[in-house]
């Protein structure tokens, strides 16, 4: 049996073996915790493409995109106004928090932002959603925006983390995939080139399939990687904003058969932390059981 882990955005401060350590150390805690000892080895495999997807992000489209130049795709600022409308923020909380941080009243209108404005746009998100709101400019927007906006990219580390995991690789894998390393991981297994191997288990923890910005990158609704996967596991906490608190369902991913899991342990510092992610009891214990069978 292998593991099989696939991160998500802003990894690139980390080497792989640091991703691959703190992942396994959370989930043997998760194990322990439950007091749940193995007894059939299993093998890691972790994928990497943190660096890639950074560079891309800090060149001159990501500039673009973020509305540092004259032209934009105006995806920052769909992402935008997807969260602000699911976090239920007015236009007045808006204009109040874009004037304290230092915003022209002039800049907001309707709750979106001129192209110019993204990033200080989502500062404001983030002070009116201290906890939910963390990382949808830092740690998600930007990131998240250049991946969707650009097909080639999305393909290439799909490729990448293909060769790195799964190439001369054996099976039986279960695959865990943490925040935009879930959309890499089901794009992946979805794939035709994949009907043949053996996932007992595939594991999306943080994850935001069912936003629909991610929509038309995904694989044609109706298509349930089955085979390979013979069962999906997704775990989300309802605080977690980067899944916008949403269940991966036959409505918003076109089929069925994805278990939803939102006992997670609640880290109030960071709701999508992948380590509260892997200790939580329902998430390890699915992957527990997976190796054992």
């Amino acid at each position: 049996m292998r593991l099989v882990f696939v991160h998500g955005i802003n990894n690139e401060s980390y080497k792989v073996d640091d991703i691959k350590e703190r992942w396994l150390s959370a989930l043997q805690k998760g194990w322990q915790d439950q007091q749940l000892v193995p007894t059939r080895t299993f093998t890691v495999d972790t994928a990497y493409y943190a660096d890639i997807l950074a560079q891309a992000s800090d060149g001159k489209n990501a500039a673009v995109e973020m509305g540092d130049g004259d032209v934009s795709s105006g995806l920052a600022i769909e992402f935008l106004r997807a969260y602000a409308d699911e976090a239920d923020v007015s236009e007045e909380e808006l204009r109040a928090a874009a004037i304290a941080e230092g915003i022209p009243p002039e800049a907001v209108a309707q709750g979106v932002p001129h192209e110019g404005w993204v990033i200080a746009f989502a500062r404001v998100l983030e002070r009116l959603l201290p906890t939910k709101g963390k990382y949808v400019a830092r740690l998600f927007l930007r990131q998240a925006a250049i991946y969707i906006g650009d097909p080639a990219l999305a393909a290439k580390i799909e490729s990448i983390v293909t060769k790195q995991v799964f190439t001369g690789k054996q099976d039986p894998s279960i695959v865990i995939g943490h925040s935009l390393g879930s959309v890499v991981s089901y794009r992946m297994l979805a794939g035709q080139a994949f009907a043949g191997r053996s996932l007992p288990l595939f594991v999306t923890v943080g994850s935001p399939l069912s936003v629909d910005m991610f929509r038309p990158i995904l694989p044609k609704r109706g298509r349930l990687p089955s085979p390979p996967v013979a069962r999906w596991v997704n775990g989300r906490n309802q605080e977690d904003f980067v899944t916008m608190g949403k269940a991966i369902t036959k409505k918003s991913i076109g089929f069925e058969g994805v278990e939803d899991v939102t006992d997670i342990i609640d880290n109030e510092d960071d709701r999508h932390d992948i380590a509260a992610y892997l200790r939580s009891p329902k998430i390890s214990r699915a992957i527990f059981d997976a190796v054992e069978a």
